[in-house]
């Protein structure tokens, strides 16, 4: 019950501060205009992160001092949110964000101790141990997952509904390994998370209020994930199989994995922008903006069902991670080329009239 009422705070929080910073958003310029790429209509504050992140930490203030060694992600976090909004006023160059992504990262290994140390049974001959490769690939990981959660913050309700599920099965791992804490901690942010999608999912009764939660809400959520990611599944007791996390985030990874083959089979740069992720794909598919998101919501938590099932049925981890590598071959094989996907589903949707 103190975690629902924290949770409840948090959500109360976030959807109060995302009303209260409207006025400052636009008398300080964090909003974000249509144009180019942008086709959202109105000018739109980019407040939302910021605000899921205060929500987070104002509901959890009454309870800082029982929550264990969490102060390093709260550093992480307000160092990710505070170069998220200078990203999105424009005061800071892809460079720096970089940096500062990967700072981050560092803190989390060094300062936390918390870094990938093996990858499970991934081949059938035993746990892999990453000896000295664990704190760079850690790194890469965590710059990784942060651009793919932004690379996805493209469609109404998608980046924020997508990472509430993914917290929602993470806590679900929690509980299931006894990990109180953290278990806490994933179902506040899902309250700071639900305030955030009141205003920024499809929903009819957000009006005029509509928000986005713009890089402070993309790099804080995706560090988050990270964070819980290696958390629930490097632990030396109880842990989650690694390869169940990959099915977690599936979505997220397959995506940004496509669409940097893509562009550096064109020879373009892979952190340029373009309207070919699957969002994308699925609205010029013929999909309207609810359909997309519940499509693509559904695909997020029937993939991490898959994961969890089977680790829960004791199927071997190297059997799982045939099987995921099997479902990503077939994800980069159907989207790898835009043009293509859209005619073969307008063609299949003609016939199918």
């Amino acid at each position: 019950m103190t975690y629902l009422f924290q949770a409840l705070l948090a959500c109360a929080f976030t959807a109060l501060l995302i009303v209260w910073l409207r006025r400052p958003a636009l008398r300080f310029g964090l909003i974000d205009h249509p144009g180019g790429r942008k086709r959202h209509g109105d000018s739109v504050p980019l407040t939302g992160g910021v605000a899921l992140t205060l929500g987070f930490f104002a509901a959890l203030s009454v309870s800082f001092h029982a929550l264990g060694d969490y102060h390093v992600l709260f550093v992480a976090m307000a160092l990710l949110a505070t170069i998220g909004i200078l990203d999105d006023l424009g005061e800071v160059s892809p460079r720096a964000k970089l940096g500062i992504q990967i700072v981050a990262a560092v803190l989390m290994t060094s300062w936390a101790d918390r870094f990938l140390v093996n990858l499970g049974d991934l081949f059938g001959r035993g746990e892999i141990d990453l000896r000295n490769w664990g704190i760079p690939l850690t790194v890469f990981a965590t710059v990784a997952v942060i651009n793919g959660l932004n690379m996805l913050d493209g469609h109404d309700g998608l980046a924020g509904g997508l990472v509430f599920v993914i917290l929602g099965f993470f806590a679900a791992f929690a509980w299931q390994i006894g990990d109180i804490n953290g278990l806490k901690l994933l179902v506040v942010l899902m309250g700071a998370v639900a305030g955030f999608l009141a205003f920024n999912a499809p929903f009819p009764w957000r009006g005029h209020r509509r928000t986005f939660m713009g890089d402070a809400g993309s790099l804080v959520l995706g560090f988050v994930v990270v964070w819980f990611s290696i958390a629930l599944t490097q632990s030396a007791d109880q842990h989650v199989p690694p390869v169940v996390m990959l099915w977690v985030v599936s979505l997220v990874l397959f995506d940004v994995f496509t669409v940097t083959v893509r562009r550096i089979m064109r020879r373009r740069d892979p952190a340029s922008a373009d309207r070919a992720h699957i969002h994308h794909l699925l609205v010029r598919r013929g999909y309207g903006t609810v359909k997309t998101l519940l499509v693509l919501l559904a695909a997020g938590v029937f993939l991490g069902g898959i994961g969890t099932c089977l680790w829960l049925l004791g199927v071997p981890e190297s059997v799982s991670f045939a099987a995921f590598m099997l479902v990503g071959f077939g994800y980069l094989a159907l989207f790898l080329h835009p043009a293509r996907f859209v005619r073969w589903a307008r063609r299949r949707n003609s016939v199918a009239r």
